[in-house]
């Protein structure tokens, strides 16, 4: 399968094994990914150049609801979606009215596919 004709697909979790995974699995569909470890390296991007967003709940240095925030407050069209582990409730409330949440595990394959389905062209 070719690459999509997409910017690639943001991944951010601060588990090394959960971002090789997830490249596996986004390059085996064809989708390209560029993955980051922290809240703080999300920071530093620009959410324009990415076709939407899979973040971790529970970062390391921050939750990924805050960066879910800062993404749609200058991509506003921008899918996003989590993976999660569990968290606290107020959290995942908090990233539901951005998008669905997943579990880690069974979820995986679904959430996958759910990026893919929304990942949107440059400029969309």
């Amino acid at each position: 399968m070719g690459p999509l004709k997409s910017p690639p697909i943001l991944f951010v979790d601060d588990s090394a094994l959960a971002r090789a995974a997830a490249t596996r699995l986004f390059t085996s569909r064809g989708l390209a990914v560029t993955a980051l470890g922290s809240s703080a390296e999300a920071a530093a991007i620009d959410p324009n150049a990415f076709s939407a967003a899979l973040l971790d709940i529970e970062l390391g240095d921050g939750l990924g609801t805050d960066v879910a925030e800062r993404l749609r407050s200058s991509a506003p069209a921008l899918p996003i979606a989590f993976l999660t582990a569990g968290g606290p409730n107020l959290a995942l409330d908090v990233a539901a009215r951005f998008g669905p949440v997943f579990s880690k595990g069974e979820g995986v394959e679904e959430a996958i596919a759910w990026i893919a389905d929304a990942a949107r062209p440059l400029g969309g």
